[in-house]
C-alpha cells in the first residue's frame, strides 16, 4: 500500500471529524458549555460523534441561568 492510499481513505473521516468539531464549538458556545474542552471533545475522532449527540439533549446552560434570575427576582418581590 502507497502512502498516498492513506490519505485517500483517511481524508473524508478527518474532513468529516473537522466539521463535526467546529459543529462543536459552535454549539458549546450557543448552549452555554466550556467552548475550549468540547471543541477539543468534538476534533477526537469517533468521540466526536458522541459529542454531537450529547448536545442533541443537553440543556442551554444560559438559559436556564436567566429563568434562576428572574425566579430569583419574582421571588424577591
Amino acid at each position: 500500500m502507497e502512502p498516498t492510499d492513506i490519505f485517500v481513505q483517511l481524508g473524508p473521516f478527518l474532513f468529516l471529524s473537522v466539521w463535526v468539531g467546529i459543529v462543536a464549538r459552535l454549539l458549546a458556545h450557543e448552549k452555554g458549555r466550556d467552548v475550549r474542552k468540547w471543541t477539543i471533545l468534538g476534533f477526537v475522532p469517533v468521540l466526536n460523534f458522541f459529542c454531537i449527540w450529547f448536545f442533541v439533549g443537553a440543556a442551554n446552560l444560559r438559559l436556564e441561568r436567566k429563568v434562576d434570575e428572574l425566579l430569583n427576582a419574582a421571588r424577591r418581590t
